[in-house]
């Protein structure tokens, strides 16, 4: 089985060596604090949350392995710690807060108001699944007071074959886009930046489309206790108006990708156009029209490590989410869960070839076998009922001594957190 490359080894013979300051010495939570946790352990699930919280603009994100990392002085505010579903956020909490039963919560998928077997009403070229995650977004920028962009994923221009963040504002913009790529566009991360390059108006309207950690992010920040800070100006994820989610059950590091394909299936990620989660394996649906089945174990040295610790498949927090499971080929299941999900679906329903799915049975499944993995895989307490920021003592707790401790700097690395911190 393909595994990927270890990261920098850290300090001494263990690459996994925990670090001994549990507690912050100035009892601030630094971003060293959750790179040691978290991106040093592997953990990272690469949402750009942190990137997207930090008031200071702290933290950008490293061209070697696309993981966060800090790019001058760390104010200690630790709203990145609290933001990271893998650090300080309860992410579990976030959907109960609404009033959805937990118990609902924690097996099923949330709180749905209505459910759609859809596809695209007409063809959508190079969409896959039936291309409703493309018509929805192009019919909201062609419909009046709606949205006026979307943040979607594209294929990077370098040929590597990687996800980026792009801001469509026309249809076309959207439809050029359509397709399915493997790894996760980091577009919480440079999403100020989409926004600055952007003709838009001065306060406008976004759809964020994205993986469920992803929109944990969104949701969290909207959530935090700092939005309404005397000292925060605004931020650029104040412009999301709405979220789609698209169902995940892990994202894909690009070199074991590649890796996996090429030894087990003598495959090229050019070759392949989807990845779906079927029964208990993956169906690999080819550029040629084909497909190969795969067992799971053969992409877990592809999988993001972090990936393996989330129980939300299939997105709660989002106003929509969209996914392959409990539908037929050609077809995408279409939760709305919201008020501004069910404004966005009727304003979209016309250029949708839409029926009321009222079985969500295979949808439960999966969200259940997803959360049973994750419960398996996290060190620390899976509790939708808990309180929704975890403290970095009480974190360090329940990871130290685990498979996924946190892991101590590179001595190079530490000179330049002395510096900036």
């Amino acid at each position: 089985m393909a595994q990927r490359q270890p990261r920098t080894p850290a300090v001494g013979d263990d690459p996994r060596e925990p670090t001994t300051d549990v507690s912050p010495p100035d009892g601030k939570v630094r971003f060293r604090h959750l790179d040691e946790a978290v991106i040093e352990a592997d953990r990272c699930v690469q949402c750009g949350a942190c990137v997207a919280a930090c008031p200071s603009d702290s933290i950008g994100i490293a061209d070697s392995d696309r993981r966060p990392t800090l790019v001058k002085m760390c104010t200690g505010c630790s709203r990145c710690w609290d933001t990271c579903p893998r650090a300080g956020l309860r992410y579990e909490r976030l959907p109960t807060l609404e009033g959805a039963d937990p118990e609902d919560v924690t097996e099923g998928i949330g709180h749905v108001e209505d459910a759609y077997a859809a596809s695209a009403a007409e063809d959508v070229p190079d969409a896959q699944h039936g291309g409703v995650v493309t018509a929805l977004l192009a019919a909201l920028l062609e419909a009046p007071g709606s949205i006026d962009a979307a943040v979607v994923a594209d294929e990077a221009a370098d040929g590597t074959g990687l996800a980026t963040p792009k801001l469509a504002t026309t249809p076309a913009e959207v439809r050029a886009g359509a397709g399915t790529l493997f790894t996760q566009p980091l577009q919480l991360a440079e999403l100020g930046d989409l926004i600055a390059d952007a003709d838009l108006p001065a306060d406008p309207d976004l759809a964020l489309v994205g993986t469920p950690c992803v929109i944990e992010g969104v949701t969290a920040l909207d959530r935090s206790p700092y939005r309404e800070s005397r000292f925060d100006e605004p931020r650029p994820l104040d412009h999301v108006d709405l979220t789609v989610a698209l169902t995940c059950t892990q994202a894909l590091d690009d070199e074991g990708l590649e890796h996996v394909l090429a030894r087990e299936y003598d495959l090229d990620p050019a070759d392949v156009t989807g990845l779906d989660l079927v029964g208990q394996g993956i169906r690999i649906d080819l550029a040629n029209g084909g497909e190969e089945r795969a067992p799971l174990s053969d992409f877990e040295g592809a999988i993001l490590e972090g990936c393996l610790e989330c129980a939300d498949a299939t997105g709660q927090t989002a106003d929509i989410t969209v996914g392959t499971v409990g539908s037929r080929q050609g077809e995408s299941t279409l939760l709305v869960r919201t008020d501004r999900g069910r404004t966005a679906f009727d304003r979209a329903e016309p250029t949708l070839d839409a029926r009321p799915l009222a079985d969500l049975t295979p949808v439960e499944q999966l969200a259940e076998w997803n959360a049973d993995r994750a419960r398996e895989a996290m060190a620390r307490e899976y509790d939708p009922e808990g309180d929704l920021w975890i403290p970095y003592a009480e974190h360090r707790e329940a990871y130290d001594g685990t498979d996924r401790a946190p892991v101590a700097f590179n001595p190079a690395r530490v000179h330049q957190y002395e510096e900036w911190c």
